[in-house]
């Protein structure tokens, strides 16, 4: 059987391709030639082995519906068997009159974009009929097509969208692997990393200082309005926290590792700035995941997030898979009755206990080392191993790979619809150039 994953936003196709492979299985990578460059396979990879599976088709969300870029779609994949996918995945599937056999979303590609809200006075029109108006009907028909999803309950919670899907999948409370583990099994000491744009900095960090605290989450944090607060990471109590620490242990040489990414950075550093530790706070500019990783692995403590609980996500896997013991904030009773242990960590979140946290690290670094080894057995155990036997047991039950004909009744419509308004609003947008002319 041969298998396309679809699309790699947060690198999770690539990931899913890499342990399919090792299993035996005939995996590719295929994505559109407009995903960011940082979730490239060459942005999470040591080396270039990616290439001999790896299809990057010269199709953008811009080109998308175009007939060329649909026939080259189904030229590409019809060799295919069976369909894995995240992102806009769902929507592909549904331009080649395939189902998605497995949907492993990443958050806003199952939450969020197959709900468009209206478009805002002053919005392009033609950008956002195509973009968000037409990607969002495909996308929900795609979704409503698949049998097995792969996504953790918890998203519900914060951001509620099952109710709004008429859809007939099994959902199951996980997700795809997010991390190939494999990889960072004595990262330090592999000659890769010296080839690294920051090995330099992060080398020297790690030679110059007795602690080093690595925080690589979003700056999102204490400025938010409020319909974005679950996105705050609680950034303001670690940099208390952190604070409180360099002030109990004035000769301790250690550094917080921030960087520049999200909505609060200026907020972050005048915090920074009040807390008097901006000469112990490094910033680093956005780079490559297997930049971070290496970052992580050279540090003694990775931190999470510290305003909302999360059992799992970016940040954490890569931390539990790294073997470094962990800062975040978990409510264990949230998780407790789907999982039968949890991975070990420093909880906390408000600033005194963090500040408390980061001192027991220090007090008994050996212990929490030895903790953050059993992080990897669990992080490999749900969130490989479990999700790797759902996909297996989705490609032994496969049944009807084809949309049916209800659905592709409605891709036809949405097409035809979008072909017909484009037109018009591109008629209407010369019409209006001219006359401010």
């Amino acid at each position: 059987m041969k298998v396309a994953c679809l699309a790699n936003i947060n690198n999770m196709m690539f990931i899913l391709c890499r342990y399919l492979r090792d299993a035996g299985i005939d995996a590719q990578l295929v994505t559109l030639s407009d995903e960011p460059a940082h979730f490239s396979p060459g942005a999470d990879s040591y080396d270039e082995n990616y290439k001999a599976y790896y299809t990057v088709l010269p199709i953008t969300k811009s080109t998308l519906y175009k007939p060329e870029s649909i026939d080259l779609l189904k030229a590409t994949l019809k060799d295919f068997d069976f369909f894995i996918g995240s992102d806009i995945a769902p929507a592909l599937t549904t331009l080649i009159g395939r189902k998605l056999d497995v949907f492993i979303p990443h958050g806003s590609d199952i939450y969020a974009l197959p709900f468009a809200p209206k478009r805002k006075k002053g919005t392009d029109k033609v950008w956002w009929l195509r973009e968000k108006d037409t990607l969002s009907k495909l996308q929900k028909i795609g979704i409503e097509s698949v049998t097995t999803i792969l996504f953790p309950d918890e998203y519900d919670i914060h951001f509620p969208f099952k109710d709004k899907l008429t859809t007939k999948a099994t959902y199951h409370n996980t997700s795809g692997p997010m991390v190939y583990i494999p990889q960072y099994k004595g990262l330090l000491n592999k000659v890769e990393v010296k080839q690294l744009d920051y090995y330099d900095q992060f080398y020297t960090l790690r030679q110059e200082n007795d602690l080093l605290i690595f925080s690589h989450s979003r700056h999102n944090g204490f400025t938010l309005p409020e319909e974005l607060a679950i996105h705050q990471k609680g950034n303001h109590h670690l940099i208390k926290g952190f604070a409180g620490f360099t002030r109990n242990n004035p000769t301790v040489k250690t550094r917080l590792i921030f960087f520049e990414y999200g909505m609060d950075v200026d907020a972050s550093k005048k915090l920074i700035k009040t807390e008097g530790i901006t000469n112990q706070v490094v910033w680093m500019p956005l780079m490559p995941r297997k930049e971070i990783m290496f970052g992580l692995n050279s540090s003694d403590i990775s931190c999470g997030q510290y305003e909302n609980s999360w059992l799992t996500c970016g940040v954490v896997n890569e931390t539990l898979a790294s073997e470094i013991p962990l800062l975040h904030y978990r409510e264990d009773h949230l998780y407790q009755k789907d999982y039968a242990d949890l991975y070990p960590l420093l909880n906390a979140n408000a600033p005194e206990d963090i500040t408390v946290a980061i001192q027991n690290y220090w007090n008994e670094p050996e212990v929490y080392k030895a903790k953050a080894k059993k992080g990897a057995d669990w992080l490999h155990k749900y969130t490989v191993e479990n999700p790797l036997k759902i996909v297996k047991e989705a490609m032994k039950n496969q049944r009807e790979s084809h949309l049916e004909n209800s659905a592709l009744k409605e891709v036809f419509q949405v097409l035809k619809k979008y072909n017909l308004r484009d037109k018009i609003y591109r008629a209407q947008g010369k019409i209006k150039n001219k006359l401010k002319g």
